[in-house]
């Protein structure tokens, strides 16, 4: 995720006036595929999905357990006290995926039906489950 910005802002200046005999836009476009099977979990069905989700999170959990332990700054996105299933997906659906995924279907448009649209589908399920959450922390703290 470290250069994720810089792939990106790459693959979209080419993106526009692609040329698949051009070697930088061809390489360009093999970055932001394998940005796209790297981290494309979420576009697989919630069946298939949530159990790789549940092991991702323990992982960061894990990881933020042995840092508040050592006394390291822990990310937030990582700390079990702050995140939440669906608040952890619904960022990343957001912010990192779809516009990820709605730039590689705008080159390859047969891609939005069976990428674009499942993971919206997901992050409409993941704000669905958080608001449940928010629902029930609210009627709790009443």
């Amino acid at each position: 995720m470290a250069r994720h910005s810089e792939i990106m802002d790459i693959f979209k200046g080419k993106r526009e006036n692609f040329n698949f005999c051009n070697d930088d836009d061809l390489m360009a476009l093999k970055m932001v595929l394998i940005k796209c099977c790297d981290i494309s979990n979420e576009v697989r069905p919630m069946e298939i999905s949530e159990p790789w989700l549940d092991c991702l999170l323990e992982e960061y959990f894990n990881q933020s357990d042995k840092e508040k332990e050592e006394g390291l700054p822990v990310a937030a996105f990582m700390d079990r006290d702050k995140v939440t299933k669906p608040t952890a997906q619904i960022g990343f659906i957001k912010f990192v995926l779809l516009p990820m995924f709605e730039q590689v279907a705008l080159l390859f448009p047969q891609l939005h039906d069976v990428m674009v649209i499942p993971l919206r589908n997901a992050r409409d399920h993941w704000e669905k489950l958080k608001e449940q959450d928010d629902e029930i922390r609210a009627k709790q703290q009443t």
